[in-house]
This record gives structure tokens, C-alpha cells and sequence, in this order.
């Protein structure tokens, strides 16, 4: 193998099934030599297999596909267009133009539609130095940083203390700019839409301590904006919020302690009035494929996070996740009933086996 070889590997990540289970949309990345970047599209494949056919044609890299409740649209984020972070794009998923819903100066991440698929929300960073339009003011130098938090830059990211990330929700149509549904100086992430579209359910570290500790909250705000409502207690990180299918209740992935990096996540069961949450009591929640959480509350592994999903009430049929069965021998379950008797449509978790 000589190092010009990485450019013929193609790297197959974030498969997302289509709704009526047919297809699967997923990202090819590839190392352009001649650009000396990578470069991502999208690609189509059917479940029953074939041949996988591009999907999306960006000139750099077209990510975070997902696809419309009815399955007739893919929302997709792309930096295709010149000295623009990605955008978010809807396409019609048998071919066509996208559209592109937002023009936003940090770009967009994490997009979920709404579930009768009119709108999505989605991640975009607020704030930040502005650049000057004038050659005179350009010239000059830059304003120093006042930085006054602990948390004021990550890999990857550069300095984030002046670019809070926040919840934007936007018409899936183009009919006009996004809303910015939270803000303030703290980090939202992970948003979920309830069943009837009216609230969304994100992550966010809003308490005093923050700056010292790992703990974070889910949050709820209305989906045309307001005063957001914190649903958990601040125990732990807790993430990936994912309502039942009558509304009243939230799973998540956290824990129950603080800065206690080498204990693994959990799924727990909140109502959305708030109260103590219910936790799986099974073994195998605790040996979860990405347990740990990092200090923002997301759980690390690398990849995805998968978001637990409802499929009854809280605490009788709790949770599922998303699980396969390769050689070395996954686990799926819920709260109270074995996997032979999981629905063949839940999303179950990949866990592993209890060692006795």
C-alpha cells in the first residue's frame, strides 16, 4: 500500500432509511487528490439491493441527510456554494433542484422535520466576529478576545464562546427565513419535534455552574418560539431527547451523576410536566456501544449518537434503540419484554450481552 491509495478508498457513513423502508440514503467520502480535501455526496440504495446511484453533486461535501415523514423529500446540509458554510437543502427524493432554505453566516447542522414534514428545525451558531466590508477596516488588526468561561474553544470549532449554538426552526418550502427559537449565552443542541409539531425538546447547560461541571438538562420551547422550560434536574449530562408517540413522555441518554466520566449512559423516561425519571433496570442499558458521555452531555464513541426511541407508555414497554446482530452478538430489548417480542418496525439499541 503506498499513501496515494488513500484516494481510491470511499468511506460509507449516516445511512438513513426511507420511510417505507425501500431505500437508504448514505454519505460517500472520498479524498479529492487534485483538491487535496475530502469531498462527500449523497447516495441512493435500495434495501434489496442493486447498484447505489449519487443522489447529490456538490462540488464539496453534501452531509446529514434525512428524509421527509412521507418520504418524498430529502433534507440534506451543503457547503456548495463559495465562502459559505453549509446551507440546508431540500430535494425531491426521485431527483430534481434543491432548494435552499437558509443563508446563515455559521452555517447549519443536526436538521429534523417536523412530523406532518411542513417544517424543519435545526443547529446554527449565533454570533462571532463580523468581517469588515470596507479594504480600510480589513487592513486593521482584529479586537482582542475577552474570554471569561472555561469552555471557550473545542477542535474542530475554534473559539465558540461568542457563537452559542442555538435552536432555529424553518418553512421546508423556502417561504422565509428561519426562526431562531432559543438563545443566550449557552449551548442548545439535539432538538426533537413532539408528535403534533408544537414543542421541541433540546439540550442545553443553562445552570450556574456550567463552567465546572458536566451536567446539562432537556429543555422544551414552542415551535413558534417562547420562554424555553427545563424538563430534568440537572443530576448529570443528560441528551438526545425523543418523545413517546402520545407526547407525554421523553426518553433520553444520560446519567444520574456528576463529572463521573467512567460511569456509562443510560436511558431514562421523564414526563414532559418534568418530575423523577424512571430508568432501565436491565443489565444490558448499561453496556451501551457509545455509554460515555462527554462534558456537554452527548454521549462519545465516535459517529451518531443514537437517539433512544419510545414505542409504549413509560415505564411498561420504556425504550428501544437501534440494534443489529453481527457476529459478536448484540442484544436488543425493552424495559419489560424480551426482543421476541419487539415489534419487526422498532429501532432498537445495540447493546451488548450481560456477562453472568
Amino acid at each position: 500500500m503506498t499513501p496515494q491509495d488513500i484516494t481510491r478508498i470511499i468511506w460509507v457513513s449516516d445511512p438513513q432509511i426511507s420511510p417505507d423502508g425501500g431505500r437508504v440514503a448514505f454519505v460517500a467520502t472520498t479524498l479529492s487528490e487534485e483538491k487535496d480535501e475530502y469531498l462527500s455526496q449523497i447516495w441512493l440504495v435500495d434495501t434489496a439491493g442493486g447498484a447505489p446511484r449519487r443522489f447529490t453533486a456538490g462540488p464539496k461535501r453534501d452531509t446529514e441527510q434525512r428524509w421527509s415523514p412521507d418520504g418524498s423529500r430529502l433534507a440534506f446540509v451543503s457547503d456548495r456554494e463559495t465562502k459559505k458554510k453549509g446551507q440546508l437543502y431540500v430535494m425531491r427524493a426521485d431527483g430534481g433542484e434543491p432548494v435552499r432554505l437558509t443563508d446563515l453566516k455559521n452555517g447549519v447542522t443536526n436538521p429534523v422535520w417536523s412530523p406532518d414534514g411542513t417544517r424543519l428545525c435545526f443547529i446554527s451558531r449565533v454570533g462571532g466576529w463580523e468581517e469588515p466590508e470596507s479594504e480600510e477596516e480589513k487592513q486593521k488588526s482584529r479586537p482582542a478576545r475577552v474570554i471569561t468561561t472555561l469552555k471557550y474553544k473545542y477542535n474542530g470549532e475554534g473559539f465558540t464562546y461568542d457563537r452559542r449554538p442555538h435552536v432555529f426552526v424553518v418553512a421546508a418550502d423556502g417561504g422565509g427565513p428561519p426562526t431562531q427559537l432559543t438563545d443566550g449565552d449557552w449551548a442548545d443542541a439535539d432538538p426533537s419535534w413532539s408528535p403534533d409539531g408544537r414543542l421541541v425538546a433540546f439540550t442545553s447547560a443553562r445552570h450556574e455552574d456550567r463552567d465546572h461541571d458536566d451536567a446539562s438538562d432537556i429543555w422544551l420551547v414552542g415551535a413558534e418560539g417562547g420562554q424555553p422550560r427545563r424538563v430534568t434536574d440537572t443530576a448529570g449530562p443528560a441528551g438526545f431527547a425523543s418523545f413517546a408517540p402520545d407526547g407525554r413522555t421523553l426518553a433520553y441518554l444520560g446519567r444520574r451523576y456528576l463529572n463521573a466520566f467512567g460511569r456509562n449512559a443510560r436511558v431514562f423516561t421523564i414526563s414532559v410536566q418534568g418530575g423523577p425519571p424512571c430508568v432501565s433496570r436491565r443489565p444490558s442499558t448499561a453496556r451501551a456501544r457509545r455509554s460515555a458521555c462527554d462534558r456537554s452531555g452527548r454521549p462519545t464513541g465516535g459517529g451518531s449518537p443514537s437517539r433512544p426511541r419510545i414505542r409504549g407508555p413509560c415505564p411498561s414497554t420504556a425504550w428501544a434503540h437501534r440494534a443489529t446482530r453481527p457476529r459478536s452478538g448484540w442484544s436488543v430489548g425493552s424495559a419489560s419484554s424480551p426482543a421476541s417480542r419487539l415489534p419487526a418496525t422498532a429501532t432498537c439499541w445495540r447493546s451488548r450481552r450481560p456477562t453472568r
